[in-house]
């Protein structure tokens, strides 16, 4: 990995991790342009860390409340448990866990059929057509501002299932996964806050457990330079676009990005060889 490549592949993570436009599907145009093979799993797993990183910035008070009645839920008794759950931070966190557990069982059973597709390019521009299909369609949902008070068990499930079908590149896994909130009734505060928390258990838990499982050649791969520029750039750029996403959800104006999908889609049939 050469500074230039490791700059552009962070910039590319971090951009494009959370805006709905697909990491894995540009990461997999840009490799194939630039030449990059084997990419290692840890440098991956870097720029992965990077961008759950700034989830975990953005959403940080979230996160503490969800650990802090997490906490008292555990240790109160019924009473007091029944306090505590009527915030809906308890039922929030065990919504998120589903999603996981929806996703892991999903992509262990597909898991080769998934990864096969990482191996062929040129199904990228269409699943980045798909993507910019989905996010068109959010312009003409009907909001109905449920929260999690209101929101059932099929919401995590279904996101879950949704976010299993991401991990093809070129599919948008914040896209993809808000869109089906939107489709399911939740407000467009509560979809993408729900998206992004997701994110960190699901795409940090995924890439490592593809690191351990190839610790030995990953290992020594990568120097601390490389490994220091690829988290702060993956980071810095991360937490920018997921600011702009948040800003251009809560306007109702997601379905801009379907255009720049349905470019990059025209791209990838041009660039791929």
């Amino acid at each position: 990995m050469t500074p230039i490549n490791t700059f552009i592949l962070a910039v590319l993570q971090g951009l494009t991790e959370f805006l709905p436009v697909s990491s894995s599907g540009h990461l997999a145009i840009i490799q194939n342009f630039l030449g990059l093979k084997n990419i290692p799993v840890l440098f991956d797993l870097i720029l992965h860390l990077g961008t759950v990183s700034a989830v975990i910035i953005v959403y940080y008070k979230i996160i503490r409340d969800i650990l802090k009645d997490l906490f008292l839920w555990a240790r109160k008794g019924k009473k007091e448990k029944q306090t505590v759950t009527s915030r809906g931070n308890v039922k929030l966190f065990f919504y998120i866990f589903l999603s996981t557990v929806v996703t892991g069982i999903i992509g262990m059973v597909f898991k080769d059929i998934i990864k096969s597709f990482f191996y062929k390019p040129g199904f990228v521009p269409l699943f980045l057509f798909i993507t910019g299909i989905i996010l068109l369609t959010t312009k003409f949902f009907s909001v109905r501002n449920r929260e999690i008070g209101q929101i059932k068990v099929d919401y995590p499930v279904i996101i879950g299932g949704i976010q299993a079908i991401a991990m093809l590149p070129g599919i948008s896994r914040s896209g993809s996964t808000i869109a089906a909130g939107l489709f399911l009734g939740a407000s467009r505060r509560f979809a993408g806050m729900y998206s992004f928390l997701l994110a960190v258990p699901s795409i940090f838990g995924a890439s490592l457990f593809e690191f351990i499982s190839t610790r030995n050649i990953a290992l020594s791969s990568l120097d601390l330079g490389t490994i220091s520029i690829a988290f702060t750039i993956s980071f810095l750029t991360g937490y920018g676009s997921l600011k702009l996403l948040i800003r251009f959800l809560t306007k109702g104006k997601l379905y801009l990005f379907s255009f720049y999908c349905f470019a990059a889609g025209i791209l990838g049939l041009i660039f791929i060889k």
